[in-house]
């Protein structure tokens, strides 16, 4: 009987299915929430802020564009075979919503916060993430999920106990330094690995290349708020 009774798709994958519903909604209500911790906004405020965000991720802004490495493609026709070289061409682009939204609210979130002692947790986490993250082919920077924002909020921590600093500054402390971390230490250091990674446009902050900068400053500021 019981080789009859079995989850209709791969375990893993159908507990995904059933959660996935409710933590997506769990999101949605969270992230609003961060941006009123930041900025001591009223919710409608932040949740306009929210949607600003989600829309401009759709928007990738070209950089660069280059040439990658050449492909030789094999065609057989009635028995002979035809080579034709190509090179595969990749364009660098920046993610509205996934990266320069975010890195703004860091930029400006900077003013407010000491100089020294940010530069030094900065510093200490992006040489983490970068040690961390390798490139991927047909994917992109790839960094485990949790680790930029748990050594961004680790690190803030430290640092402002080592600083003396009002432990009500780490929410805002620990997202500008895990959002420029990453953007720094995953993205920029690794340029020079582009070709690693394959043609076509890979886009900083957007979807289903490089990491996520807008997801690590969010979890930032909630692993900030739980943990401490």
């Amino acid at each position: 009987m019981r080789d009859y009774i079995f989850p209709p798709l791969i375990f893993p994958l159908f507990l995904i299915l059933i959660f996935f519903p409710f933590l997506l909604l769990i999101f949605f209500l969270t992230t609003p929430k961060v941006f009123q911790i930041l900025f001591g906004l009223s919710y409608s405020q932040a949740l306009t802020v929210f949607f600003m965000i989600v829309i401009g991720s759709f928007i990738n802004i070209p950089l660069v564009e280059k040439e990658g490495k050449e492909v030789v493609r094999e065609y057989n026709f009635f028995g002979i075979i035809y080579q034709v070289r190509q090179r595969s061409k990749m364009t660098v682009a920046v993610n509205l919503g996934g990266c320069i939204f975010p890195s703004l609210i860091a930029v400006k979130l900077l003013l407010s916060l000491p100089l020294t002692p940010w530069i030094i947790a900065f510093i200490l986490t992006s040489i983490i993430i970068y040690f961390n993250a390798k490139p991927v082919r047909g994917v992109g920077i790839a960094v485990p999920m949790f680790l930029p924002p748990l050594i961004s909020v680790l690190t803030s921590y430290f640092i402002i106990s080592f600083f003396g600093l009002d432990m009500y500054l780490l929410p805002k402390f620990a997202y500008a330094v895990g959002v420029l971390a990453v953007l720094f230490g995953a993205d920029i250091l690794h340029l020079k690995d582009l070709e690693k990674i394959g043609s076509g446009v890979i886009s900083i902050g957007g979807a289903g290349t490089f990491d996520g900068i807008f997801l690590t400053g969010i979890f930032s500021v909630i692993l900030s708020v739980l943990l401490f």
